[in-house]
């Protein structure tokens, strides 16, 4: 399995020689002025600091937890760009979290990143991409901006239109 999304299945290749930075807001008008926030969830602790490291280094703020029930928390407590899960983990698996998370905010994508053959296949109605272990990062990281491309913001205004009454014009007749 590659990553895929599941909203609109997109062509995408990788040559390996794009840069993997993350990538401008498409609107030039419009600045974001805080880096992306992931919040990643995956039971394999060694496996979640590489990839908070990674992504850090990448200019993403990666906020992390051992548990489905530890990220569910932590997304009910802070402002989330993006959530990766892992699919098999004790307690909640990554289905459950990504419905506990889409009842938070139906808006907060979701990425399934797991190396199971086990994934049911209802799990297309839940979660917004799915990424498989095996696969290079570089795939993760385009599903990854891919999601934050989609994702309808709600800090992030156009400037405001000035008026002639800013500029100490009378605009009464």
């Amino acid at each position: 399995m590659s990553c895929v999304s599941t909203l609109a299945a997109q062509s995408f290749s990788w040559s390996g020689r794009e840069s993997i930075r993350p990538t401008k807001p498409r609107q030039a008008s419009i600045r974001r002025t805080t880096s992306p926030t992931l919040l990643w969830i995956d039971d394999f602790e060694p496996g979640l600091m590489l990839y908070r490291k990674m992504f850090e280094d990448l200019g993403f703020k990666v906020l992390t937890a051992t548990s489905g029930d530890a990220g569910v928390r932590l997304a009910a407590m802070n402002r989330v760009d993006a959530v990766v899960t892992d699919y098999e983990m004790p307690g909640m698996d990554g289905i459950t979290v990504a419905s506990a998370i889409k009842a938070l905010d139906p808006r907060t994508p979701v990425l399934l990143f797991s190396g199971s053959t086990l994934v049911p296949a209802h799990a297309r109605s839940v979660v917004d991409a799915f990424c498989d272990k095996a696969r290079p990062r570089t795939e993760l990281l385009a599903a990854i901006h891919r999601l934050l491309q989609r994702k309808p913001s709600l800090g992030l205004q156009p400037p405001a239109v000035a008026q002639a009454s800013h500029q100490g014009h009378r605009t009464v007749a």
